[in-house]
């Protein structure tokens, strides 16, 4: 990954007595996708808001491709493009003039790409009004431009929420096309699978506060081994193999390891262990260790309905 192009130290926004942020500090980077977790009220929008330079902070400081939000936000957001979580469009027009409208407030370049994107990979017909467009269909025209557009960072926010299936799988795709062109990309969302299809890390927030931030790839790197020795379980495991407990149950032990799975398996083999298994974690685990059931409270006002499916 490239240079620090999203950053935040302390942030904090009020509205009165409550918190909708707290003292964030995030660092995003150039060409990484970004996964935003949480579920409603968590705090995403409000953050992504104050980077857009849309709500100004009650405290700290935030730069987007080396500006500051609210008192450069002009000079910032002609290197970004924003997909709001709802989209609002001119009914009146047909897509194709939608784009040609939004393209123009960029100089028209993106319009060739965007029609393309809008016609090709998301069929929607562009001859139609846009007031006749489902909730889904008006997405996708507005997901055509955002990806379309000649910019350095994507802030999207919950992209896929009113789409079906197939196309979610055409957004997850473009947001890896848009990586490897280079481009930096902030996806706010809640459905677990898709980021974790994506995404280079994740941050979890919990009530306007940033609780996690993990990078993707040595998770994936991440082994989790049971085993059921002959006996009881040792107190002690060779240190040059990285194992750490995690659970540890009368003849039962679950580690969790990475490297190399060679030495492991010899080391395995010389044990009275008499049954074994190895697995992997998903998102969905580290999620729940702040939103599950098992979650502990904390300070802040209610995260309001629904969560990542």
């Amino acid at each position: 990954m490239g240079e620090t192009v999203i950053a935040t130290w302390g942030l904090t926004k009020h509205y009165g007595r409550f918190a909708a942020l707290s003292d964030v500090s995030l660092e995003v980077r150039e060409g990484e996708v970004l996964g935003l977790l949480g579920p409603n009220g968590a705090g995403k929008t409000t953050l992504i808001r104050v980077l857009l330079g849309m709500l100004r902070p009650t405290a700290g400081t935030a730069s987007v491709a080396g500006f500051d939000p609210w008192h450069q936000g002009r000079e910032m957001r002609r290197r970004v493009s924003y997909l709001p979580g709802e989209i609002r469009l001119f009914g009146h027009l047909t897509g194709l003039k939608m784009l040609r409208y939004m393209s123009d407030l960029r100089g028209g370049e993106a319009l060739e790409r965007a029609v393309a994107l809008a016609e090709r990979v998301l069929k929607l017909d562009l001859s139609r009004k846009v007031r006749t467009y489902s909730t889904g269909m008006k997405q996708k025209l507005a997901l055509a431009q955002a990806f379309a557009d000649p910019v350095e960072i994507l802030v999207l926010d919950e992209p896929t929420s009113a789409l079906d299936p197939t196309v979610r799988n055409d957004v997850v795709s473009l947001v890896g096309q848009a990586r490897a062109a280079g481009q930096t990309v902030l996806f706010s969302g809640h459905v677990l699978s898709e980021v974790e299809a994506v995404a280079d890390r994740v941050a979890i927030m919990r009530r306007g506060r940033l609780m996690h931030v993990e990078d993707m790839r040595d998770r994936r790197g991440l082994r989790l081994v049971l085993a059921r020795y002959e006996g009881g379980v040792p107190d002690r495991f060779p240190e040059e193999l990285g194992l750490v407990v995690r659970e540890r149950n009368g003849a039962t032990v679950l580690w969790e390891h990475r490297g190399p799975v060679s030495p492991l398996a010899t080391w395995i083999g010389s044990q009275p262990i008499v049954d074994f298994a190895v697995g992997t974690e998903d998102l969905r685990s580290l999620y729940d260790r702040y939103h599950g059931p098992e979650a502990g409270g904390d300070e802040g006002g209610d995260e309001g309905e629904g969560g990542p499916s």
